[in-house]
């Protein structure tokens, strides 16, 4: 396995989750810059991809036990998450004085906040590993690439010709994916990433690039152009599993996996230790946003947001990875990181 790469592709992932929620405000809302704010949320809406796709390379493949897999990836996210929902609805109802009334039963489809949908569809995913593993492991090449086809075919391309058709045709708004559709449509992210490390899949680094950089030029230009038609922001290009998004999300992922990456020592130990803080990182990003936006009143209106919006997205990533550390240093408490 490429360790290093990995690594990498992780602490990337979790930088532009982050940049993905910081371009989220300014794209909106029509402004000067909107532009901008389009071009950041074509290149943040690979994160999730991303992250399933080095999952599904890290879990799948390997011969592990059901009951390690529900200890070691199902257990190891429930805690976290359940302390987390229980940090955002204080937040919710102390800070933000919300009145909402808090069922349990409600929070088993619906997060807290946000961004915690993502843990739901990874719970669900590892639930569903063991079976997946097998699959992987002894089919043939030809179901795979199969499996695979029929996904893509359902869950991308109809999936956007049906948004297309509520959306732009009969004017309803896109429908809000529930926790099992997010699952159903992301989960060949995950199979992927497990069917590269079986067959070895190694496309060229400099082919990985270029289709890269065109996808995502080409994702952000019919977000544009439909949006300006619109007369305002729509994301249907911008779904995780729409067909320019795969593209954009799997070129990426071999462009760095298969990248001859070579670091010196200490470069090496920072990639694995702010790696190591991505679940943590993930999970405290968005509160660390939330306050750093309303306390420095940042507005990203104007073409320095070409700037702003990184710069903002890596600080809110520096402040959650020290955090995320501070927590890690007391006993009994490290666990929800």
């Amino acid at each position: 396995m490429k360790t290093i790469n990995i690594k990498l592709l992780t602490l990337v992932a979790t930088f532009l989750v982050i940049l993905l929620h910081t371009a989220a405000i300014p794209f909106s809302y029509f402004h000067l810059a909107w532009s901008v704010s389009v071009m950041y949320e074509a290149l943040g809406r690979i994160a999730f991809p991303l992250f399933l796709l080095i999952a599904g390379y890290v879990s799948l493949n390997k011969n592990e036990s059901l009951l390690s897999t529900l200890k070691t990836r199902v257990l190891d996210l429930v805690i976290p998450l359940i302390a987390w929902t229980v940090v955002y609805i204080v937040y919710s109802q102390q800070v933000k004085m919300s009145e909402a009334p808090v069922s349990v039963l409600d929070l088993l489809s619906m997060p807290a906040w946000p961004h915690l949908w993502f843990a739901y569809t990874m719970i669900l995913l590892y639930l569903v590993t063991p079976l997946l593993n097998t699959f992987i492991t002894y089919g043939s090449r030809q179901r795979v690439n199969y499996t695979l086809a029929v996904w893509f075919v359902l869950a991308s391309v109809y999936m956007l010709f049906d948004n297309v058709k509520a959306n732009l045709l009969e004017g309803r708004p896109l429908p809000a994916p529930s926790n099992i559709d997010m699952v159903v449509y992301l989960s060949g992210f995950y199979i992927i990433g497990g069917v590269v490390r079986r067959f070895k899949i190694t496309p060229k680094v400099a082919i990985a690039a270029v289709v890269f950089t065109l996808s995502v030029v080409l994702t952000a230009v019919m977000t544009y152009s439909l949006s300006i038609s619109t007369f305002r922001p729509n994301a249907i290009f911008l779904f995780y599993s729409a067909p320019t998004l795969v593209v954009v999300s799997l070129a990426f992922f071999f462009m760095l996996l298969n990248a001859p990456l070579k670091f010196n020592k200490p470069a090496i130990g920072v990639i694995r230790a702010l790696s190591n803080l991505s679940l943590g990182i993930f999970f405290v990003h968005a509160l660390v946003l939330e306050v750093m936006l309303n306390l420095l009143g940042i507005n990203f209106e104007g073409y320095y947001s070409i700037l702003t919006i990184p710069l903002v997205a890596l600080v809110c990533f520096a402040i959650s990875a020290v955090i995320v550390w501070l927590i890690r240093l007391i006993p009994f408490v490290r666990r929800i990181t």
